[in-house]
C-alpha cells in the first residue's frame, strides 16, 4: 500500500478515499486478529460463529484489497498511455 501523490490525486481524486479504505481494512484486520487469535488455525476458527464471521471479513478484506490494487494498476497504465500521446 502506497500513498497517492499530489499529482495522482489531481488526476484521480478517488485515490484519496481508496487510500483511507486500505488503511481501515488493515486496522480492522489487525483488530480481528487480536480479538480472535484462533483465526490462524482455520479449522478451529470455523468451529464457532464469531471467529468464522471474523474470518469471512478478513477474506473479503483481502479480496477488496486486491481489487483496489488492480484499479490502481489500471489507472497507472491509462496514465502512461496518455503521457505517451504526442498531442
Amino acid at each position: 500500500m502506497t500513498r497517492p501523490t499530489c499529482e495522482q490525486l489531481v488526476h484521480n481524486p478517488e485515490l484519496a478515499s481508496l487510500a483511507l479504505l486500505e488503511v481501515a481494512l488493515d486496522i480492522a484486520s489487525l483488530a480481528l486478529a487480536a480479538v480472535w487469535p484462533e483465526l490462524h488455525e482455520i479449522e478451529m476458527a470455523n468451529e464457532h460463529d464469531e471467529p468464522r464471521a471474523a474470518l469471512e471479513i478478513l477474506q473479503l478484506s483481502g479480496d477488496l484489497s486486491v481489487a483496489i490494487e488492480h484499479y490502481k494498476r489500471v489507472l497507472g497504465r491509462a496514465h502512461a498511455l496518455r503521457s505517451d500521446t504526442p498531442f
